[in-house]
C-alpha cells in the first residue's frame, strides 16, 4: 500500500514560521539570507501565500534551530514564552515542558503519524533498492 501524504496548509503552517522566527527573535532577512531567497520571498512564505515545501520547512527550522516537525505540529496559540525568554521553553496548560514544542490534541498526533509512517516506507523502499546492489 503506497502511504497516503496530507498536503500541508499554507497558512498555519506560515503563522508557525512567523512565530517561531519571532520567538527566536530572528529577522525575517535573517532567515531568508540562511534559506537563500529573498526577504519578499521568504515573508510570503509566512503569509501562506506560497505553497511551503518539505525544504522550506526543513531549512528555516535548521536556521532557528528547532525541530522541524514542530512548524508542522503546532498551532500559533499552543506556545508561549516563559518569563526568562527562552525560545526553547514551552508553557501548555500550567505545566512548563523544556524542549521543543510539544503535540497537544489529536488532529496534529495523526498528521505527525502520518509523516512518520510515509517516511519509515520511503526508508524501507531504499533498503529494498540498496539491498538489490
Amino acid at each position: 500500500m503506497e502511504p497516503v501524504f496530507t498536503v500541508l496548509e499554507n497558512k498555519t503552517i506560515g503563522r508557525n514560521l512567523y512565530k517561531f522566527r519571532k520567538v527566536n527573535e530572528k529577522k525575517a532577512s535573517e532567515v531568508s539570507d540562511y534559506i537563500g531567497i529573498t526577504e519578499a520571498a521568504y515573508t510570503k512564505y509566512e503569509r501562506g501565500e506560497t505553497n511551503i515545501t518539505i525544504d522550506v520547512i526543513q531549512k528555516v527550522a535548521e536556521c532557528l534551530k528547532i525541530d522541524p516537525l514542530s512548524i508542522i505540529a503546532n498551532t500559533p496559540g499552543n506556545f508561549v514564552e516563559n518569563g526568562n525568554n527562552s525560545p526553547n521553553t514551552i508553557i501548555m496548560g500550567g505545566s512548563n515542558i523544556g524542549g521543543d514544542a510539544r503535540l497537544v490534541d489529536d488532529k496534529q498526533t495523526a498528521l505527525i503519524t502520518k509523516l512518520i509512517e510515509a517516511q519509515i516506507a520511503l526508508t524501507e523502499k531504499v533498503m529494498v533498492l540498496l539491498e538489490k546492489r
